[in-house]
């Protein structure tokens, strides 16, 4: 089973891991560069010993760096979730526009999946400020306890790859 991570984006490689696997061969011992991270997938898929990645999203980096440096895992990704889940279900489109505007001013990674995870269909974008600006997803109730627990086991995955 392959490894998905929590990051939703547009173009991701979820259905294409095993034909890249099988292109590639072994990277065991080799190099992996991947200068278009994305959400990951392949990267932690493929699982190389050695790898060099990048992205044009700061956002994406850092918050995949939380997750190696330990900033981020599990527990604290439920606490923060199942927190401002609850917010958004009682406040709706205007909490989810203020954790955007707090998120433009302090950058933190919980809050890129959180608004990752409760924007229109995942996608990322920024206006020419380098402000996030996607609009909600209109689903107030988007954080159900399933979900959650999906993404922190994602996280669990990840942590335990990194």
């Amino acid at each position: 089973m392959n490894l998905v991570t929590p990051i939703k984006i547009q173009g991701k490689k979820t259905k294409l891991i095993d034909t890249i696997r099988n292109e590639v061969g072994d990277v065991s011992n080799k190099i992996w560069v991947e200068p278009f991270l994305g959400s990951a997938e392949v990267l932690f898929n493929i699982n190389p010993k050695y790898a060099y990645v990048s992205d044009n999203n700061e956002y994406i980096i850092s918050f995949f760096n939380a997750i190696k440096n330990g900033t981020i895992d599990e527990n604290v990704s439920r606490r923060f979730l199942e927190f401002h889940g609850k917010k958004l279900k009682d406040g709706g489109k205007d909490y989810y526009y203020e954790m955007r505007k707090q998120f433009n001013q302090n950058h933190d990674p919980l809050y890129f999946l959180f608004l990752n995870r409760s924007c229109f269909n995942g996608v990322i974008r920024f206006n020419s400020k380098g402000e996030f600006n996607v609009p909600f997803c209109n689903k107030p109730d988007r954080f159900a306890k399933a979900l959650i627990t999906k993404i922190c086991n994602q996280i669990r995955s990840i942590r335990e790859i990194v």
